[in-house]
């Protein structure tokens, strides 16, 4: 997945950071859901790193918690400020106003989605196509449920190259020994970062690929 001449590779960490910044005054939680799954994906930032490092590709991270915006929804989309994460009520986020809503729109998700979409913008004008990693990491027990995979490759299967993109890259990981599920347990096509851009570029143009690690693997 080298990138070269053919396509331009942009890697992102949409839930990289679980900073959550001092006027919020820790929108109401303890300091450990501050800290947990609920405000981020542990361990995505360095995994992002890394494979932006390989494969020498530009990296965008995330800055902010998703308890404060999540910059992996639309904006459209009910969770993208939310009252509820994760089953854990939100309180500071229950009754914002839409005053404070433009004003994490402005601060936070704006920058981050303006600065991937310029990366995949640059890659596709340079080299007609531009393959998007999006990197997560998921908490190998959910509500007493067990999520019996290591690596999740998600992509939407009716984009064909995408589709080819995604399975090349799982059947690579199973063979070094993961267990890799396809589109489990979240689906590719569900509203994400990926699925607004999707919207942007053709499929000739743009992959949107997202890989999520299970938690368990970090050690």
């Amino acid at each position: 997945m080298k990138p070269g001449n053919r396509f331009a590779v942009v890697v992102t960490a949409e839930h990289a950071s679980s900073k959550i910044p001092e006027r919020y005054r820790g929108l109401g939680l303890s300091a450990r859901r501050q800290q947990s799954h609920i405000a981020w994906d542990e361990g995505s930032k360095s995994l992002a790193r890394e494979i932006a490092r390989q494969l020498n590709a530009p990296l965008v991270e995330g800055a902010v918690s998703r308890l404060v915006i999540d910059l992996n929804r639309s904006l459209h989309h009910r969770r993208v400020i939310p009252a509820v994460a994760f089953g854990v009520p939100v309180p500071g986020n229950e009754a914002i106003t839409a005053e404070e809503r433009a004003r994490r729109i402005r601060l936070y998700y704006e920058p981050f989605r303006s600065a991937a979409f310029t990366e995949i913008d640059r890659g596709v004008a340079a080299t007609g196509r531009c393959v998007h990693i999006s990197v997560h990491t998921f908490t190998p027990r959910l509500n007493g449920v067990v999520r019996p995979l290591d690596v999740a490759v998600l992509y939407d299967p009716r984009r064909k190259r995408e589709a080819e993109l995604g399975e090349r890259l799982a059947t690579s990981l199973s063979a070094v020994g993961f267990r890799v599920r396809r589109n489990f347990p979240f689906r590719g096509v569900a509203d994400g970062h990926t699925t607004g851009l999707r919207r942007k570029f053709s499929d000739r143009r743009y992959a949107g690929i997202e890989i999520e690690l299970n938690q368990a693997l970090l050690g």
